[in-house]
C-alpha cells in the first residue's frame, strides 16, 4: 500500500472510531444496527450496503447486519422500513424506485417525502443507450434518422414499464420526435441479451448492469442522458450535447431512516457513511461495481427527494404511465 492511500485509509478510518464515540453514547452500544435493502441480494444497491455496512462495522465494533426485502419495485422493503422503532437501529437503502414506486401506488404505502429522515446520497451511476456492437447504428444521429424514416420500426428495451429509465428514454423520444416502439423487460440483463441477439434495436439501462457488455465491446453506446459527460464513459457524448435539453436519467444511491429518528443519531450516520466513502477499498469495490461516489447529506439531500417526487408526478401523468 502506498504511502499516501495508507494515510487517507487510516485518516478515514479515525473519523468512523471518533464519530463511533458519540453513537455509543447516544444509545447503540450494543444494539444491532439493520440495513434495509428492498432488493435482491448481488445488485448494485445491495452490495453498496455490505461494502459500507462491512466498513463502518470493522471501524466502530457496531453489529451491522444487511438484510434484503425485495418485492414489487422496492415497495415492499420501504414500507418494512417505514414501520420500524424510529431509534436508529434500521435505515433503509433507498434508489430510484423508492421514490417512483410510492408516486404510481400512493394509497396505503410510505410517502418519500414525509415517512422517512434523509441520511446521505452516496453514489451513483450513469445511464447509458445502447445497441449492439454489430448494429448499422453507428451514432445517435443515425439512430433518429433510422427512426424518422421508418415510424415505429426501430425499438428499444428498458427494465419496466413504469422505471426510471423508462420515462428517461420518453423524454427523448419526445425531444427527438420520433416513434419508437417500446418493449419492457423485467430487468435489464434480459434487455441487454435482446438487443445483442437482434430481438430489439437498442437497450437504455443503468452503466453498472451493461458494464461487462460495454468492456468487453458486445456493446456500443451512443448516448448518456445527463448534463454532463460520465466519468465511466468519457468519449460518449450527453443527450444535452446532443441537442436535447433537461433529460438525465442517472440511478442514484442513498440511506433514509424511519421519521422521528433522534437528530443526534442521523448525524452520526452521516459521518459514518461520509467517513467510509473516502476509504480507497470501499472507492474501488464500488467503482467495480459500476458506482460513483457523489455525496449530497440531510436537508440537501432533502430538498433533491422532494424535487424528484414533484418531476415523477408530474412525468407519469404526462406520459400516462401507470403502476402494475
Amino acid at each position: 500500500m502506498s504511502i499516501s492511500r495508507f494515510v487517507t485509509q487510516a485518516l478515514a478510518s479515525a473519523l468512523l472510531v471518533l464519530s463511533a464515540q458519540g453513537a455509543m453514547a447516544q444509545g447503540l452500544t450494543g444494539k444491532t444496527v439493520r440495513i434495509i435493502v428492498p432488493y435482491t441480494a448481488g445488485g448494485a444497491g445491495d452490495v453498496l450496503a455490505r461494502v459500507l455496512g462491512q466498513s463502518i462495522s470493522e471501524a466502530t465494533g457496531l453489529t451491522i447486519v444487511v438484510e434484503d426485502k425485495p418485492g414489487a419495485s422496492s415497495i415492499i422493503g420501504s414500507d418494512y422500513a417505514s414501520r420500524a422503532t424510529p431509534d436508529g437501529t434500521t435505515i433503509l437503502l433507498v434508489e430510484n424506485p423508492f421514490i417512483l414506486s410510492a408516486v404510481l401506488h400512493p394509497v396505503g404505502h410510505y410517502d418519500p417525502v414525509k415517512t422517512f429522515d434523509r441520511i446521505c446520497y452516496l453514489a451513483d451511476t450513469p445511464v447509458v443507450l445502447a445497441v449492439s456492437a454489430t448494429s448499422d447504428i453507428k451514432t445517435l444521429g443515425d439512430f433518429v434518422a433510422a427512426a424518422k424514416a421508418k415510424p415505429g420500426a426501430l425499438s428499444y428495451g428498458s427494465t419496466g414499464p413504469a422505471s426510471t429509465v423508462h420515462i428517461a428514454a420518453e423524454l427523448w423520444k419526445r425531444a427527438a420526435g420520433i416513434d419508437v416502439t417500446y418493449a419492457p423487460f423485467p430487468g435489464s440483463p434480459p434487455a441487454m441479451q435482446a438487443v445483442m441477439g437482434g430481438h430489439i434495436t437498442a437497450v437504455i439501462a443503468n452503466y453498472s448492469d451493461l458494464k461487462s457488455q460495454l468492456s468487453a465491446g458486445g456493446l456500443r453506446p451512443l448516448a448518456v442522458p445527463a448534463a454532463k459527460r460520465a466519468e465511466s464513459l468519457p468519449d460518449v457524448p450527453t443527450l444535452e450535447e446532443l441537442g436535447y435539453k433537461n433529460i438525465e436519467g442517472a440511478v442514484w444511491f442513498g440511506f433514509v431512516a424511519p421519521a422521528g429518528t433522534p437528530k443526534d443519531i442521523l448525524a452520526q450516520f452521516v459521518s459514518y457513511f461520509t467517513a467510509a466513502i473516502k476509504i480507497p477499498d470501499v472507492k474501488s469495490k464500488l467503482n467495480a461495481q459500476g458506482l460513483f461516489i457523489s455525496v449530497t447529506c440531510g436537508d440537501q439531500f432533502g430538498k433533491f427527494i422532494a424535487a424528484e417526487t414533484e418531476k415523477y408526478t408530474r412525468l407519469t401523468h404526462e406520459f400516462d404511465i401507470k403502476g402494475e
